[in-house]
């Protein structure tokens, strides 16, 4: 009696994945949250902050646990900055 062995690999919910497709329903999440926090704020530009700030994380500290989140928390920050300013 022969045995196979399966490797699952779990789903990632919260990941971004390599398609563009999804790289964009997390975009239109992350601005509307943004536009709901901080209201008259430019949510597009708070999310481009945002993302870049997540990419100067993976480059500085490899890969991110919860990409979708880090960049939104980024995006929330760089909205509070534009604010401010």
């Amino acid at each position: 009696m022969t045995q196979t062995t399966q490797t699952v690999t779990p789903a990632r919910s919260s990941g971004l994945a390599s398609n563009p497709a999804e790289w964009a329903a997390h975009r239109r999440a992350v601005v509307y949250s943004v536009h709901r926090l901080f209201p008259g704020v430019d949510a597009e530009q708070a999310a481009t902050e945002g993302l870049g700030e997540l990419c100067r994380q993976i480059v500085v500290h490899g890969a991110v646990d919860r990409p979708a989140v880090a960049w939104c928390e980024a995006a929330v920050a760089a909205a509070a900055r534009l604010r401010a300013a």
